[in-house]
């Protein structure tokens, strides 16, 4: 489960469900905690230091301790110093002698194993035993002596091996004592001596003994650390002494003395009612005017606490890491500031969340840190809001991820000319070397920024189940595991998907939907087909359907249970929600109306309930979900009129439509935001790819057939045969989409 679900459900324990689910509590809540957060952040930088040194710094003064204070560093050096001294226990592990003898075991019983496969050529069993025992060092004769052996000269060497193991293992052996061990072993000599005639079998036991050679004498770790804690307690603490000068005027200050001067407060920030209350008060309108912009632009993301919780982290991320540069500003100054990886905000959120939020959250960033960073300025500002800008724009069609990197380069150059301008407008000369070291930090800004949005991007799509472009790039190809067990396993159903998706991203950029997700989704909309792909009629291919032996109830649960067991193999492989609702929501809540009709039909003593008919729903909630719906049902039902025979345009539109209109009459569309101009829309683009899909094939010569009854007969061979009747569409329709049904396709009066 996600970290944001986990923090809501602990929220709804301590306040209540219902009150949770109230959308102005929840806001209140998140508003509140952005606000102390940033209260916090602000505030500590504001607070004056009371004696400002760091460690390595010369001591302005003398500084006496006015009370007694534990030296925590030099104690804890003495500490550790006299736990080193402690030599490490060791004991003896039998269960690197027990591991060692049943391997050795287990590969006489594989030898054993190869020898009787006596049906089998030598020099094939010599290379099965060898990819087995997997021992380089020996050669092809060692292994031929192995299988052409006596079953006596067989176990000898085994029992040579396992007591040869007792011998070497029997005693301890350190680390330092394994080369010595095996070096023996090779020798022969006392206590290692073998007594097996056949040199080759020799070879292979000593080889064999020697790869599970290894220490049996281990650190005794509980005991060690035993020991260790105990001599570090008995070393006495070290105290500064009141009175006892702690720093001395004119030396460096050392970490031990900076730490006592923390201690006693002499340095660090003192508090201060005013700095806390500007704080307070800045971070009070930042909240105010993000809540007021995201409300107007982006609603929908003060509903969804994951966004919110992603929007505040990458905020927060940013601001700590352009805080953390000034601790470059002793070497660097104010040029320090051009570091600030602000745009880092801007990239990261455009992608995950919304540009214009990401900009404008990116600006208030830039404005805060030329405020509160001690290196910061309104060069600084300039840049930062300047990056920003460019980031956002540059990430707005990324397609992979190097286009991150060239978002970096992009905005790099833009930090460079800003800062370059400002020089200019100082008056700077140009030849200064500061103000090329200043060109130069505005360009490793840029690319610091596309390498920390590189890394962080992939763990923000999968903590909060973010969806980006970049992800759906990444699931869209072939080779992902889900999409190869379709292809392998159902290769009828991954060619159905295939031109499934075609059909929807058509669809979706004709009418303004996400293209790159209808298509992707697409792809994995059928992918429960996968655990039982023959009940499906695009994957027997002219053989036996399992449908003719069971029951319309059994067959019905059959086809259902794909979309549940697509869900749960979704799930099992980790990909995001929104590709996982286009396995339930395709199919809607239609009725497998086949097999109803036949349960009506053939139950004559119990009442057949329509609903354990039905798909479980729920109805697409978006665009995406409810184009791949009617996606599904017209390819699997054109596809069926396509075996009666050539397909015309105007047939396939008049079929396409029928669907739509069924799907609309049914309900199916009422949860998303399709319009009748969308369906429509949808409608010409699906007429238009699977007319060229079906388009009229010429017979070219060598095809053609002198008798035109045996043409028809080879052309027919492997479809179903249509039957007659007066309307030949509906009749394609209605027959292919029932056999789609009988196979488990099962989509409302339509296959797929």
């Amino acid at each position: 489960m996600r970290i944001w679900q986990q923090l809501r459900e602990r929220l709804e324990n301590l306040t209540g469900q219902s009150r949770w689910k109230n959308s102005r509590f929840r806001r209140v809540i998140w508003g509140v905690l952005f606000f102390a957060l940033l209260t916090l952040v602000l505030g500590n930088q504001t607070v004056p230091a009371r004696l400002d040194v760091q460690v390595g710094d010369v001591a302005p003064r003398d500084v006496p301790a006015p009370r007694a204070v534990k030296n925590e560093i030099r104690t804890k050096e003495q500490q550790e110093a006299a736990a080193q001294a402690v030599s490490p226990v060791y004991k003896r592990e039998p269960a690197i002698l027990e591991n060692a003898e049943r391997y050795v075991k287990a590969i006489f019983t594989e030898i054993r194993r190869i020898r009787g496969q006596s049906e089998v050529d030598l020099e094939t069993r010599v290379q099965n035993l060898a990819d087995r025992i997997r021992l380089t060092v020996l050669p092809e004769e060692v292994y031929e002596a192995l299988l052409t052996a006596g079953d006596a000269q067989i176990a000898a060497a085994e029992d040579e091996a396992l007591g040869l193991l007792q011998t070497a293992l029997g005693e301890d052996v350190f680390e330092r004592d394994v080369a010595r061990v095996k070096a023996g072993i090779d020798s022969g000599a006392e206590p290692f001596t073998l007594s097996i005639a056949d040199p080759a079998l020799a070879q292979f036991v000593r080889e064999l003994v020697k790869s599970r050679i290894e220490a049996n004498m281990v650190e005794d770790q509980e005991q060690t650390d035993w020991l260790r804690q105990k001599a570090a307690q008995e070393v006495p603490e070290v105290w500064w002494q009141p009175g006892q000068l702690i720093i001395e005027k004119g030396k460096t200050i050392t970490a031990d003395q900076y730490e006592a001067l923390v201690a006693l407060g002499l340095v660090g920030q003192k508090a201060g009612y005013q700095g806390w209350a500007g704080a307070a008060l800045i971070a009070l309108v930042v909240v105010v005017i993000m809540a007021i912009s995201i409300a107007r632009w982006r609603p929908e993301l003060l509903e969804r606490d994951s966004k919110l919780m992603l929007l505040g982290l990458v905020g927060f991320i940013t601001l700590f890491l352009s805080l953390a540069v000034n601790l470059f500003s002793a070497q660097l100054g104010e040029s320090a500031s051009y570091l600030m990886p602000v745009a880092l905000n801007a990239v990261l959120a455009a992608i995950l969340l919304d540009p214009r939020v990401a900009l404008l959250q990116s600006v208030i960033l830039a404005v805060l840190l030329g405020i509160f960073a001690s290196s910061a300025h309104v060069g600084a500002v300039a840049v930062g809001v300047v990056g920003s800008a460019v980031g956002v724009y540059t990430v707005a069609r990324v397609e992979s991820r190097n286009d991150l990197y060239r978002s970096g380069l992009f905005l790099g150059i833009a930090n460079a000319v800003t800062i370059l301008a400002l020089h200019l407008l100082e008056s700077t000369p140009l030849l200064e070397w500061q103000v090329w070291r200043d060109v130069a930090l505005g360009l490793v800004n840029g690319l610091l920024v596309a390498i920390l949005a590189t890394g962080a991007l992939p763990l923000f799509e999968t903590v909060f189940g973010i969806v980006t472009p970049l992800k759906l790039l990444e699931l869209s190809n072939p080779n992902h595991p889900l999409l190869k067990r379709l292809m392998v396993e159902a290769p009828g159903s991954y060619h159905h998907t295939i031109l499934v998706a075609n059909l929807c991203e058509a669809a979706a950029e004709a009418i303004g939907a996400d293209p790159v997700l209808a298509r992707v989704g697409a792809y994995y909309h059928d992918i429960g087909k996968i655990k039982r792909p023959a009940f499906f009629v695009e994957n027997q291919f002219g053989g036996e359907n399992p449908h003719d032996k069971l029951p319309p109830s059994l067959s019905a649960m059959i086809i259902t249970s794909h979309v549940k067991e697509g869900v749960e193999l979704a799930r099992e492989a980790g990909l995001p929600q929104e590709i996982i609702d286009f396995i339930p929501e395709h199919h809607g809540t239609m009725l497998v109306s086949y097999f109803y009709h036949m349960a009506s039909q053939n139950s004559q003593s119990e009442y057949v309930l329509e609903k354990d008919f039905r798909y479980e729903g729920p109805k697409p909630r978006s665009r995406e979900t409810a184009i791949c719906m009617l996606a599904d049902g017209c390819e699997a039902s054109v596809r069926a009129m396509r075996q009666r025979g050539e397909l015309s345009p105007e047939q396939i539109e008049q079929q396409v439509r029928k669907i739509i209109n069924d799907r609309l009459q049914q309900g199916q569309l009422d949860n998303c935001d399709l319009t009748l101009k969308d369906l429509d829309t949808i409608a010409r683009v699906f007429v238009k790819v699977l007319s060229g899909v079906h388009h009229a094939r010429i017979d070219y010569p060598a095809q053609q057939k002198p008798v035109s009854g045996a043409g028809q007969a080879q052309e027919g061979a492997g479809q179903e045969e249509a039957p007659e009747g007066e309307d030949g569409a509906e009749e394609a329709e209605t027959n292919g989409d029932l056999g789609e049904q009988r196979a488990g396709d099962g989509g409302a009066d339509r296959g797929a």
